[in-house]
């Protein structure tokens, strides 16, 4: 499928390989992608109905794609409510399952050997302009008047916290968290392989034959080829489902980038002020986010994204330039860093819906599959509650979901084929920088 390799300081926890598909089989439910989406997706099934078969079916291998290569922010809300009131008779249902989600995520990391990879300190949107810290302000009013516990900060707090003045104020919550990315993606696997999950990698599905039952087109060794036959599916390839033909005309590949800085000195944190190690993002559209790993490192990424004619799957540039305006953007927030280096920079892909709203729902001929898609960098906790989602509704116990405004949503936008999706899709992200020029800048 012309994937690109993850390069991320993540892949090093990546958990032991699954074996190949070697042969037909039959299923229940195959997933399609073992993300955070599809292992989510597979455990919250066999939970719940341990005698149904569940397979998962990855090309790669787990957490291969953005599930680990992420920032690790484990924030609460969908990407169309964050820090915002558009829909205030569900606002609080969205923060309150997807605070939720993150107790859970906790509690299956503690299970599963890896509860000191998430870290509960909560996390920071900080704001560039004295006009975003006017719109945090009234935020936080409406918030706080349906029971939403974000704190406003002002700029003294905000550089008490996280060591920087850079920023005009900042919208604390306390109910976010920061995860090892891959670490996470190892648990939930074990989670799921514990729970009766049968996991393949190295088997990539290459074609799918909708119907009763669905029928996938499995790769294998040495040019192989097996079918899946199953009664539904579960799509959890996000960005990378347009090469399935689904969702192409609703959502966008881009390439983001993300960098970490070398092992840095033990009290480099306590010289710069970031003792807190509260992880951090601005409020622009193409917005940077800040965190710090355990053996010591920086990370920051986005503040760009790039779209590639024809929507290849590996990033068709060199990376070196990102990689020192990252370094630059970092050094701008952080002024004693003057001489750090970027030790590792990757890329990887994102499912840009054209209005940047996430849905989660069935779709196919014969309503027997299963998706979430369109997580545009918010899919830490919201692929795992889509996951439990997708469950109850293949279970036919979705009532509960059905005022969530991801629910079954309609991706409204069509976006054309090429070339004329070049040039929508361009003049979109023209769009969001211009946007970043009059309002937050």
């Amino acid at each position: 499928m012309g994937l690109d390799q993850n390069q991320s300081i993540w892949n090093k926890d990546s958990a032991p390989r699954s074996p190949r598909l070697a042969a037909d089989i039959k299923a229940d439910v195959a997933v399609v992608g073992a993300g955070y989406t599809g292992l989510s997706a597979a455990y919250h099934i066999k939970n719940l109905k341990p005698d149904e078969e569940v397979v998962v079916l990855e090309s790669e291998f787990a957490g291969h794609g953005a599930s680990g290569r992420n920032g690790g922010m484990c924030l609460n809300q969908a990407e169309m409510d964050y820090m915002s009131v558009a829909r205030p008779e569900t606002h609080k249902l969205t923060y309150d399952a997807t605070a939720q989600c993150i107790r859970e995520i906790t509690d299956l990391m503690k299970a599963n050997g890896s509860g000191s990879a998430i870290r509960h300190s909560g996390s920071l949107q900080v704001n560039m302009s004295d006009k975003g810290a006017e719109r945090a302000k009234r935020y936080v009013e409406m918030a706080s008047s349906i029971g939403v516990p974000i704190e406003y900060w002002d700029r003294d707090r905000v550089a008490k916290e996280i060591g920087t003045r850079a920023y005009a104020a900042g919208l604390f919550d306390p109910n976010a968290a920061d995860v090892d990315p891959m670490k996470w993606v190892r648990a939930l696997k074990k989670a799921a392989e514990g729970a009766g999950v049968v996991i393949y990698e190295n088997s990539p599905v290459l074609r799918i034959v909708e119907g009763e039952p669905v029928r996938l087109r499995v790769g294998g060794a040495d040019g192989a080829r097996h079918t899946v036959t199953a009664k539904s599916i579960v799509l959890a390839t996000d960005a990378y489902s347009s090469r399935l033909h689904y969702f192409r005309s609703k959502v966008a590949v881009v390439q983001t980038e993300m960098a970490a800085t070398q092992v840095l000195p033990k009290d480099t944190l306590s010289k710069i002020g970031w003792t807190s190690r509260i992880p951090f993002h601005d409020d622009r559209l193409y917005l940077y986010h800040l965190s710090t790993t355990d053996d010591g490192r920086i990370t920051i990424g986005a503040g760009n994204a790039e779209y590639f004619f024809n929507e290849p799957m590996f990033y068709k540039k060199s990376l070196e330039i990102r990689r020192e305006a990252l370094r630059r953007e970092l050094v701008r927030i952080y002024p004693g860093l003057k001489d750090v280096q970027m030790e590792h920079i990757w890329s990887g892909v994102l499912g840009y819906p054209y209005d940047n709203a996430q849905s989660v729902g069935v779709t196919g001929r014969k309503k027997n599959i299963y998706y979430g898609v369109g997580y545009a960098g918010h899919g830490v906790t919201l692929s795992f509650l889509f996951g439990k989602v997708i469950a109850d509704m293949h279970l036919g116990r979705a009532d509960a979901w059905k005022r969530m405004p991801f629910f079954q949503r309609n991706l409204p936008a069509y976006i054309p084929p090429e070339p004329f999706r070049y040039i929508a899709v361009k003049a979109r992200m023209a769009s969001m920088k211009s946007h970043d020029r009059r309002n937050v800048e």
